[in-house]
């Protein structure tokens, strides 16, 4: 095993275990094809995320369930791009849509309201292949 791949999953399986054992409580947890390592995750109330190459910069994000965050997005390209999130992949139960923005170089900030532990799905409402899952987890 190389090195990088041991350190990934040294730093992976207790990072999966403690989602693991908040999913008893009520918490998401990924399948096990997302690797937590690739998700954006909330620092001081913010999670910070771009669009490059029609591509999120992570598959995933994580935020703490019962408190309010900010996603700090950030548009690279000169397409137009955006996230929406929703409670479903289906897309019926819209949670918050932000503005469209066109790069290079754009930023704006979305307020996302306190939400409950489970799975949310994130979109870029332009581009639906542009697309991922929001894991709102127990403290």
């Amino acid at each position: 095993m190389r090195f990088a791949t041991l350190r990934r999953f040294a730093i992976g399986v207790p990072l999966t275990l403690s989602l693991l054992l908040g999913a008893c409580s009520g918490a998401a947890s990924p399948p096990a094809s997302v690797s937590l390592d690739d998700c954006a995750r909330v620092e001081d109330g913010v999670i910070t995320i771009s669009a490059d190459n029609l591509e999120f910069s992570a598959p995933c994000m994580v935020a703490t369930a019962g408190e309010a965050f900010t996603i700090h997005f950030e548009n690279l390209e000169s397409v137009p791009h955006d996230v929406a999130v929703y409670r479903e992949e289906a897309k019926t139960n819209e949670i918050m849509r932000g503005e469209i923005i066109t790069g290079p170089e754009a930023e704006v900030d979305y307020p996302v309201e306190a939400l409950v532990a489970g799975e949310y799905y994130f979109v870029c409402t332009v581009h639906s292949a542009m697309n991922g899952t929001l894991f709102v987890v127990d403290a």
